[in-house]
């Protein structure tokens, strides 16, 4: 994957959460990122590592791909820095909101925080 843009970063990030791909969104993450917010109303704090964990036991139980659809809006970059809102409807019959920030360091960019909630 390319990360040198936040755009590519996140389609990246929006594509590999609809493949339920565990490697793909592992490579949007900076190794230091966070993640929090509320998942049905429970919050959860700690590390993408939950995220990435979920994605792969999905796949594993097979859980259907159809109805997943996503986009990212309000992309700003300023510097080496950038945010955005990634919307996502149907993953695993969810929808969310996810909100993050994005570094660009030695001219890759990734993820460092990911703020969430299901709507």
């Amino acid at each position: 994957m390319q990360n040198n843009s936040p755009s590519a970063v996140l389609q990246a990030y929006i594509d590999g959460s609809g493949e339920l791909n565990r490697t793909k969104l592992a490579g949007c993450f900076h190794p230091k990122a966070i993640m929090m917010g509320y998942l049905l109303g429970k919050p959860v704090i700690g590390t993408p590592e939950l995220y990435l964990d979920d994605i792969e036991r999905m796949a594993t139980q097979g859980v259907s791909k159809e109805g997943y659809q996503a986009h990212f809006e309000g992309l700003t970059i300023q510097g080496s820095v950038a945010s955005a809102t990634v919307v996502m409807t149907g993953l695993a019959g969810l929808n969310f909101n996810d909100f993050m920030h994005l570094i660009e360091e030695d001219g890759r960019w990734s993820i460092v925080s990911k703020l969430f909630t299901t709507l």
